[in-house]
């Protein structure tokens, strides 16, 4: 028992060392996975505020003002203006597809309403559940 080499003053200053530098690299991870989580967040906001094109946003007031005043062939004209032109965001394409679609349906159009329908459904697949009934309903008057 007495052959094991037990430190008197506590650690060995290997073993310390070791601590303290796993410590300082874990320290150093953290701080630049944080750095990166921040960057990419901000990031993301900048782009959002890119991609609010002001043109389309004053298509998208044009449009809703317009259906509201009853004019749906107007309206329906700005919403397929802002899917020619809304290249890089897929929700307000789909939202301007799926208001022209409904437009189409107001229109007694339900062919063209399922083109639009669809697009919107393509573009969002997470609204597909939201415009099934439509699409159902027109695929139901076209047989």
């Amino acid at each position: 028992m007495s052959d094991l080499k037990i430190p008197e003053d506590g650690v060995s200053g290997k073993l310390k060392a070791g601590v303290y530098i796993l410590t300082g690299i874990t320290l150093f991870a953290f701080v630049a996975f944080f750095v990166m989580l921040i960057t990419k967040e901000n990031g993301l906001k900048k782009q959002e505020k890119i991609l609010i094109d002001p043109r389309v946003s004053e298509l998208k007031k044009t449009g809703e003002r317009l259906r509201q005043a009853g004019l749906f062939e107007q309206a329906l004209d700005q919403y397929i203006k802002i899917w020619k032109l809304e290249n890089s965001n897929s929700l307000a394409r789909a939202e301007a597809a799926s208001k022209a679609g409904k437009l189409y349906l107001k229109l007694g159009n339900c062919k063209e309403g399922l083109v639009w329908l669809f697009r919107a459904e393509a573009a969002n697949p997470e609204k597909a559940a939201e415009l099934q009934p439509l699409i159902d309903s027109c695929i139901s008057k076209e047989k």
